[in-house]
């Protein structure tokens, strides 16, 4: 099917529409400074700001329009496109096998900053070691990202792992915010993965504190198309539950869905599931891999 079948009658008639409109202006134009006399100079000089002008305004339209929807047309900033398969919307359609992109967030699309934020607030780093196995390390940090416990709660688990330096714990820990930093690639990352027309989703393991609490670091959340986060659902990675929810919820394929998790077990289980994975190390590294597995942007 070519990409003419693909258009909507409606886009087709507005097409013709402004063709006729831009090229009657021409016409009149031509007229006038043919054969128009002296005082035809205002009407001339008006000819000749439309012609300018409307192609402009048209343009900015669709731009806007394309902008506001999410959608792609012949406005759009993305002319290295305009020789790729569209769907109906004017996205562009991946020319590989896989649609989805599916990243962790904590050491993928953002820094989980812990043993920084210990420091900052002026531990060493015998005592921050000590620190992180009561809490970060712990298995109570798991029940925290499956949203189980409250942050009072929590901090009472990791004065329980290490009575002795209760209060370091609870003086570190009494708010999260700030352990999660923004990393300046993320958002640039998406995007181009969008406008190469792939679903860009989110699977973590994450508190509601560590989201609320850091927000320009989470900003991005608003570029993807959806996702999880684990204290939402109650689940966690690596258990399936979290991978099947994700797939019914976004009606993902597994075979064209590739999942990029800085924790080999989170792969692991993705991969039983019939997904790609890709254990992220840096950015280059996951480049080159989505390139070997045809996903081009």
């Amino acid at each position: 099917m070519n990409n003419n079948e693909k258009t909507p009658l409606y886009k087709r008639v507005l097409a013709i529409v402004g063709l006729v409109i831009i090229a009657g202006l021409i016409i009149a134009f031509l007229g006038v400074a043919l054969f128009g006399g002296p005082d035809s100079k205002d009407m001339f000089m008006g000819l000749a700001g439309a012609i300018v002008a409307v192609p402009i305004m048209l343009w900015l339209l669709l731009w806007g329009l394309g902008a506001i929807t999410g959608r792609h047309n012949i406005a759009s900033l993305d002319a290295g496109s305009s020789n790729k398969q569209h769907d109906k919307f004017g996205n562009v359609i991946p020319e590989g096998k896989i649609n989805t992109v599916v990243f962790d967030i904590g050491n993928v699309l953002t820094d989980f900053a812990w043993n920084d934020f210990l420091k900052a607030k002026g531990y060493d780093d015998a005592m921050i070691e000590r620190m992180a196995k009561a809490s970060v390390g712990s298995d109570d940090w798991v029940e925290y990202d499956k949203g189980n416990l409250t942050n009072d709660e929590i901090v009472e688990r990791f004065v329980e792992n290490d009575p002795e330096i209760g209060e370091q714990l609870k003086d570190a820990f009494v708010n999260i915010d700030g352990i999660i930093l923004k990393r300046e690639k993320t958002i640039p990352w998406i995007k181009a993965l969008k406008a190469a027309g792939y679903k860009v989703l989110y699977l973590s393991n994450f508190s509601r504190q560590a989201l609320e609490g850091c927000p320009d670091a989470m900003a991005f959340l608003d570029e993807t198309d959806g996702g999880i986060l684990s204290y939402r659902d109650h689940v966690v990675k690596p258990q399936p539950e979290i991978y099947h929810l994700l797939e019914q919820r976004y009606n993902l394929t597994p075979e064209r869905t590739v999942f990029i998790d800085d924790t080999p077990v989170n792969i692991e289980t993705a991969v039983k599931l019939g997904w790609k994975g890709i254990v992220y190390k840096n950015y280059s590294q996951t480049e080159k891999e989505l390139k070997a597995l045809g996903v081009n942007y």
